[in-house]
Parts: structure tokens; sequence; C-alpha cells
């Protein structure tokens, strides 16, 4: 597994965007490159904003159509792509749909229809179901592989967890950045939860390996991370999040609380992190086909 925090920049080709300066988006391309592949009905299963734009801006004719669907287009990525719906193609039939995974959702139908779908980019779409279907993302891949047409590719999109799987003493170890990190994203999740919501679980990319021999899948090329760059204006992203949400506390004082120790890790940012950031977890893509079906056995003489 390559870990790499270089940036990347335009370039030309029948497969790709020129434009694309995303690592997480240059390496799907790069995959459909090496296999000189067309994307042809592409799935983007997990739709927000910043997919659509990039899937907007792939070459015309790599794309026969594209179907996007978010499970809920009213916040979140899902407004976001709602509000970018602008970038898909109409005429070429092109839609943006709602619906959610792994809850007998039909909305979805008859647009994607097994065996149906070439390309299926499931950006942090495992991530997002907690907020959706919880307890339900090992279900993912038996409802997206058979949708798959035969030689079709599915890409997966994730973040290795912040905090989830790190132990007391692992944390203990980490430098003074690091830690402040992790305080913020533990910060923004407990918000979230006394805000009776539901906040996002990102998995593992260990354990979403594991999902895909289970799915008769196999990788189509190395899995690749990059690591986050977490720089005072992303903690100030998240810290943002955690402060909405203190408008839904039943307990004003436990908000206002939280709103000092929010306003406290803001100035923490500002000077531990400021615009040169520190490196800490990573995002990663895996792109994987269908496994061939084992060989039949010659027939006996």
């Amino acid at each position: 597994l390559a870990l790499a925090l270089t940036a990347v920049g335009p370039r030309s080709s029948m497969l790709a965007s020129p434009s694309t300066k995303d690592p997480l988006f240059r390496t799907i391309e790069e995959v459909h490159e090496a296999r000189t592949k067309r994307y042809g009905k592409l799935l983007d299963a997990g739709t927000g904003g910043h997919s659509l734009r990039w899937l907007g801006s792939l070459p015309r004719d790599a794309v026969d159509r594209i179907v996007a669907v978010s499970a809920d287009l009213s916040s979140g990525e899902g407004k976001g792509a709602a509000e970018t719906r602008s970038f898909l193609d109409a005429p070429r039939g092109d839609v943006l749909v709602e619906g959610a995974w792994c809850c007998g959702d039909r909305r979805r139908q008859p647009l994607v229809e097994p065996g149906s779908c070439d390309t299926i980019v499931a950006d942090y779409l495992v991530g997002s179901m907690d907020g959706f279907t919880p307890y339900e993302q090992d279900r993912l891949l038996d409802e997206l592989v058979p949708l798959l047409s035969e030689d079709g590719i599915i890409h997966l999109v994730g973040m290795q967890p912040v905090y989830a799987t790190l132990a007391a003493s692992a944390y203990a170890g980490l430098g003074e950045a690091q830690k402040l990190v992790v305080d913020v994203a533990r910060l923004r999740d407990a918000c979230i939860l006394l805000a009776k919501h539901r906040p996002y679980r990102e998995f593992p990319l260990a354990w979403l390996q594991r999902q895909l021999d289970r799915a008769g899948l196999e990788l189509a090329a190395p899995a690749k991370s990059f690591g986050i760059v977490w720089k005072h204006g992303t903690v100030k992203t998240q810290l943002d999040v955690a402060r909405r949400k203190l408008a839904y506390f039943d307990d004003p004082a436990l908000a206002d609380a939280m709103r000092r120790k929010i306003d406290h890790l803001d100035t923490r940012a500002r000077t531990l992190l400021a615009d040169k950031g520190v490196v800490y977890s990573f995002d990663y893509v895996i792109s994987a086909t269908r496994r061939p079906a084992a060989s039949s056995p010659p027939t006996p003489s």
C-alpha cells in the first residue's frame, strides 16, 4: 500500500479529466487508463457535489450515462449534489435520484438493474451509512456487486478512522498536533450524538479489503492511500459541524460548556496547525472487478 502526499497536475487523456486535481479521483482515472476501459454506464452510488463536479468533467465520449444516488438530497453531501446537478448531462440521460442502500429502498429502480453498470463509484459511501442505514455496511457490496456488468469495475473510496481504532496508549504517543486532530474528531461526534443525530462512521482499509473476497471481487489495481493534511481551516470545518449541533442540545449549560471547548480547540489549532498543518490518518481508494469464475472441470471421455 503506497502512501502519497504529492499534489497532481492536469494532463490530457481520453479517459481522464484535464482538470482533475483530487488524487483519489485521479487514481480512479489511472485505473481506467491502465485497462483502456471506458466508464460506460456509471453509477455514483453515494453522490455529492464533489464527485458530481468530477464526473461532469470526464471526457464525454468515455461516459454513456451517469446515475447519481443520494440517501438525502436535502442536507450534507446530498444537498451539495442537488446544488451541482447542472454538471450532469440530461440529454445523455444522466439523472440524480434519492435513495438509500441496504434498506429495501427501490426509488433508484429501474435506473440501475442487475448487470447494467460498467463503473460504480462509492465515494465515502461506507462511512456515511451510519447516518441512514446503520449496521448494514457489511451488506453494501451484496447490493452493489450484482449491478456490475461482467467486466465492470467498482471504486471504493474511504477514510481511515481518526480515533475509533486508537488505543489510549497509542493516543498518548501522538504529537500535540496529532492529538488535537483526534480531540476535534471526538468532540465533533460527541456533539452530533448529544444533538440526537447520527455521526458518520468510517471503516478501516483492512476491513473493506476483507469484504472484497466475500463479495466475489478481486483487486483491479493495488490499493492506494493519501495522507490527510490537517490545517487550521480543515479542523475549523469539523468544529463548525460541532458548533451547529449545539442548538439541538437539551441542556443549555452543557451546550455552553461545549461551546467553550470548541473555542478552545479552535484557538489551539490556529497556533499548532496554522496553514502548515500535520499529516494524520489517510484517505484510500480500492478498485475491484468480479473474480473470474473457476474453470469448469473437463468432461470425462
